[in-house]
């Protein structure tokens, strides 16, 4: 019964981190940050720094300029969702751990 409890007591840590992630500031998720230089016919060789992301999130776009001093805020915003996506992976597979360490107990 001690190793159920154990479960569930990691378990409840985990969610309590990912609460605590959430609420340190903004989280995204399927983002980066790249660095692209001007198209079509600019002259410039002049390079500028773009959020980019799978999904359209911003005002219905994939991509979103920066400016070189809001670079750092979203690498944290995306660190932030790197972790929180993990949390929620090992969230996930210790639940199913504990649904079969009850499922045996039921049995017995």
């Amino acid at each position: 019964m001690t190793k159920l409890q154990d479960l569930h007591q990691e378990l409840a840590t985990l969610q309590a981190e990912r609460t605590r992630i959430s609420g340190e500031g903004e989280v995204l998720l399927d983002c980066w940050v790249a660095k692209s230089g001007a198209g079509g016919t600019a002259r410039t060789g002049k390079r500028y720094w773009q959020l980019r992301s799978r999904n359209p999130i911003f005002d219905g776009k994939k991509s979103k300029y920066l400016k070189a001093s809001e670079v750092a805020e979203y690498e944290a915003a995306i660190a932030r969702g790197k972790r929180i996506k993990a949390l929620g992976e090992e969230i996930e597979k210790l639940q199913q751990r504990i649904s079969k360490v009850e499922a045996l107990l039921a049995t017995v």
